[in-house]
């Protein structure tokens, strides 16, 4: 099924290539083995079984896989970051036949495809800080979720920005930088349920003598919930925008074609 839509090969066939994508996400992967320096335990063993608390390195990378993670999908959706012969939604909506339908599913799943790369990237620092932190499989598995849902949803919120905003880079470029400053800390701030930085500390079940003042109990279900319910208004959005921009063009090819009809 993934294979069989056009948008999907193009995600599978871009990965393979070189390109400004695979540098970007270079990049978070350096942001987050720096995570990992930082958090590493320079505590000795005894030191460590008599605060009785295990070290935060494993919470850490997954904090900050998920905010590189968000602000990478801000970008592709705002097509900032695009791999290498990939088209963009417009691109896509007026100039191919196939349906707004099969458009967005093969959109979202290259999405799904891409952030998968991603963490395919990052599983080794993962890995390494899941072994020096320990914990459950259960909880790790919770934050990936978490992580890919939350980035589909901020993925579409870039779509949206891009198809409002045309080709303004600049624009476009503050306006997914003040997206993920206003809404990944203060509304997770005020809102703990939103907040993947509170998500990933309860999932991994940090001690909750210790934990900052951010950080409150959420629901992981409820977060998963959230962010895919958001994920499909956006997606919606996304939809109706390109339906607009199909009616607007074929409108367009219309009053052009009766032009040539009646001219003498």
């Amino acid at each position: 099924m993934m294979r069989s839509n056009p948008l999907v090969t193009e995600v599978l066939v871009g990965l393979t290539r070189r390109g400004k994508a695979q540098l970007d996400a270079l990049g978070l992967v350096l942001l987050q083995a720096a995570a990992v320096f930082v958090w590493w335990p320079k505590d000795t063993l005894a030191q460590v079984l008599e605060s009785q608390h295990g070290p935060h390195t494993l919470t850490a990378v997954i904090m900050a896989l998920g905010v590189t993670t968000a602000y990478f999908a801000l970008r592709a959706g705002a097509e900032q970051i695009m791999l290498p012969g990939q088209h963009g939604l417009r691109d896509w909506t007026l100039a191919t036949p196939l349906g707004l339908g099969r458009i967005l599913r093969g959109y979202v799943l290259g999405q799904f495809v891409h952030s998968l790369h991603l963490l395919v990237l990052s599983s080794p620092l993962l890995l390494m800080a899941f072994t020096v932190s320990g914990g459950e499989w259960d909880a790790f598995g919770w934050c990936m979720a978490a992580t890919l849902v939350q980035a589909l949803f901020y993925r579409l919120c870039g779509a949206i920005t891009h198809l409002a905003m045309g080709q303004h880079g600049t624009e476009s470029l503050y306006t997914i930088r003040t997206l993920l400053t206003v809404v990944y800390i203060p509304v997770g701030w005020f809102a703990p349920v939103t907040s993947h930085l509170a998500f990933t500390w309860r999932a991994l079940g940090e001690s909750m003598t210790t934990q900052p003042a951010i950080v409150e109990t959420p629901d992981l279900v409820g977060f998963l919930a959230i962010y895919a319910g958001l994920s499909v208004l956006a997606a919606l959005a996304v939809h109706r925008m390109l339906l607009r921009e199909r009616r607007r063009t074929a409108g367009r090819h219309d009053g052009a074609g009766i032009g040539e009809a009646v001219a003498p």
